[in-house]
């Protein structure tokens, strides 16, 4: 069991930057706040990795995410104004918002923001008998692009907020739930009126 996280420290803050996350047999993950590099490695063989973008420190206005899933999954999460790009292959598995025996994805905006994207993420990569995936959490904050002296000074004033992103899904999913309730509701009177006003 064994997992790989990569951080490089930054002499004036003592703070990590972040730029790989490798799980074999296990898991590797990102939550909470962070500052995510450039390129990034997020790969999960026979486990799991999910990072988690909700509450990162944007010093690049594009980040390329490497992945691989062998028999395992990686997960990423955005704030609701990222852009995310995905160009992979899936093979017996899925890559983005494709999948099955094989699957080659090149999907430009995939989450395709309301409001102009703040920040684009690009994920390229294969699924072999596994899955790479993007979730969205509306509930974030918009992310935004710092400087690399705002980062530290946030990094060294702000204290760390905890990560919210389980509990936002959840939400998510419950609101969800409630909006198809009224929706069918709203469907079946619909149809009783229908009924009611051809019967008289």
């Amino acid at each position: 069991l064994a997992q790989a996280v990569d951080r490089n420290f930054s002499p004036s803050t003592g703070a990590a930057t972040m730029s790989s996350f490798v799980a074999f047999l296990s898991g590797a993950d990102q939550y909470g706040r962070w500052v995510p590099e450039q390129e990034i490695t997020a790969s999960a063989y026979l486990g799991g990795s999910t990072v988690d973008f909700s509450q990162a420190l944007f010093k690049y206005p594009v980040i390329t995410i490497r992945s691989t899933a062998f028999w395992g999954s990686v997960t990423v999460i955005v704030p609701p104004n990222v852009a995310v790009e995905q160009d992979g292959a899936a093979i017996m598995g899925g890559f983005g918002d494709t999948g099955g025996l094989w699957t080659n994805s090149n999907t430009l905006g995939t989450t395709a923001p309301a409001s102009p994207a703040a920040v684009t993420i690009r994920i390229v990569g294969t699924a072999l008998m596994g899955r790479v995936n993007v979730a969205v959490n509306h509930r974030a904050a918009p992310a935004q692009v710092l400087s690399t002296q705002e980062v530290e000074r946030i990094l060294r004033e702000v204290p760390p907020p905890a990560s919210t992103t389980v509990q936002d899904f959840m939400a998510q999913a419950l609101q969800a739930q409630v909006q198809a309730q009224q929706a069918a509701q709203a469907q079946q009177a619909a149809v009783a009126q229908a009924f009611a006003a051809a019967a008289t």
